[in-house]
């Protein structure tokens, strides 16, 4: 059941949506930040090499890649959207540092509904210092109703008579 109050049609989002998007805390570990370098080949050391962070350039801790973050945004999202329901677009912008082990709360609200499509507002945010570190936007839209541009048909050669 949609919560009241969401803004937009909470009747038109409630089709795509099985329930509200519900909020989720977590917090990084050093082994997932390492793994994800691996599997995306990033092989910047801030991510992994906690050495390197503190001797080198004498930093707290390793830093959150924001494309994991913003894979956690939109899993969350992708456990509420219903059957039928298709992910038309997704972006993302990477806002602020977060660090490995530092608590977050990864969250989202419908902004937009209408018919057969919503748009969805997610965030992973910092519990300590309330800033949102990487945010997004989502495009939802019931499988089967996206009208495909149809390119004009060339024009006919006339023939001469």
């Amino acid at each position: 059941m949609m919560a009241a109050g969401l803004p937009g049609s909470a009747e038109a989002a409630s089709g795509l949506l099985r329930d509200e998007i519900p909020a989720r805390e977590y917090a990084y570990s050093t082994l997932e930040l390492f793994l994800f370098s691996a599997a995306t080949w990033n092989p910047h050391r801030v991510h992994y090499d906690q050495d390197y962070m503190r001797d080198v350039l004498h930093e707290p801790g390793l830093l959150v890649h924001g494309p994991l973050q913003a894979a956690h945004m939109f899993q969350l999202l992708r456990e509420v959207v219903a059957d039928g329901v298709t992910v038309r677009a997704l972006e993302y912008r990477h806002q602020a540092v977060l660090r490995a082990g530092e608590p977050v709360r990864i969250s989202g609200r419908v902004v937009s509904a209408a018919g057969t499509a919503a748009t969805v507002e997610m965030w992973v945010e910092s519990l300590r210092s309330g800033q949102r570190t990487t945010t997004g936007v989502a495009h939802l839209e019931r499988a089967g109703t996206h009208q495909r541009a149809v390119p004009p048909a060339p024009p006919r050669a006339q023939e001469d008579s």
